[in-house]
């Protein structure tokens, strides 16, 4: 039994690209249907309060954010495919580049094309977590075109890249280009004109397709009271230590807070520092049914701050 568990709902375009990225490493895990909204009885208690989608549980270690996940699926694997070292920061970079510039286009494209029909919880919470306090509807509705001609601009630049080469940086696939695929999977399958939309850039259609002939069911089913099971039979594999830049002084069991970087309804999480470098920060929770456990946050994107 592979001791990767996913904590992700099917829908879920973050979910989608860590399952591409499990496909691409060829990797078995098991699988944990969460809720698309809060609350999340059975995934918050393991991540000390971080709500979004998805989550890596190794025992545990519970693991934040896709560009976390994505470096824990890659250095958990003998294939150097997913972040060639050659070309990772190259890769991270872009992929960043998606997730924010790009996805959060993408985001208010299906979110207002979808007001009247998604349910109004759902609208609420992704509204409160991608535009900041003080959106409306008639405010997205009004900035819709403005926001369409913005996403195809950014993909233009996409397809140009492409331009004479089987994948963004390398010959084969790699992150960068699941990074393209799961955004394209998530306008065309999320957008009544998204499959149009997408056929415009036959380049990025080429590698959403090429993505999604490596997937496969190299899963097993898993229930969230299972996963904590095994977080509480599980003690954490994580590195004790803190390197901070000039300017920053931390310590191994201060105690912080982090939180997604911007305008956001994330609730903060805390814990006592166990780790720090320049890409990830680590703190020790403990739950009462779960037990001990360390959850792992990037530093990138993310304010950590002092907590009393």
């Amino acid at each position: 039994m592979s001791d990767l568990i996913l904590h992700h709902y099917w829908p879920s375009p973050f979910a989608h690209k860590i399952r591409l990225a499990l496909a691409l490493n060829e990797l078995s895990w098991q699988s944990v249907e969460i809720p698309r909204v809060p609350p999340k009885p059975l995934l918050m208690p393991l991540t000390a309060g971080y709500r979004r989608t998805p989550v890596l549980q190794i025992g545990a270690d519970i693991y934040c954010d896709t560009a976390n996940i994505v470096q824990e699926i890659a250095a958990r694997s003998s294939a150097d495919q997913l972040l060639p070292e050659a070309q990772r920061a190259k890769i991270l970079a872009f992929a960043d580049w998606i997730d924010t510039s790009l996805f959060n286009l993408a985001a208010r494209v299906v979110i207002t094309s979808a007001l009247g029909s998604a349910p109004e919880e759902f609208v609420k919470d992704r509204g409160g977590l991608y535009f900041g306090p003080n959106w409306t509807t008639d405010g997205l509705q009004e900035q819709l075109p403005a926001v369409i001609l913005q996403l195809s601009a950014h993909l233009n630049t996409v397809e140009s890249a492409l331009e004479g080469s089987q994948g963004m940086f390398t010959d084969g696939l790699s992150y960068a280009d699941l990074s393209i695929a799961y955004l394209a999977w998530f306008i065309r399958g999320r957008w009544d004109l998204g499959p149009d939309f997408i056929n415009q850039y036959p380049k990025i259609k080429r590698i959403l397709e090429q993505t999604e002939e490596r997937l496969s069911d190299r899963y097993t089913d898993l229930t969230g009271e299972q996963a904590i099971e095994i977080a509480a039979a599980a003690q954490s594999s994580a590195p004790l230590g803190v390197s901070c830049p000039v300017g920053v002084e931390y310590a191994v069991g201060a105690q912080v807070s982090i939180k997604p970087q911007g305008e956001t309804s994330d609730p903060a999480i805390t814990g006592r520092l166990r780790f720090l470098d320049s890409a990830r920060v680590s703190i020790d929770h403990r739950d009462d049914v779960a037990g001990d456990l360390v959850v792992h946050l990037p530093v990138s994107g993310y304010r950590i701050t002092a907590a009393s």
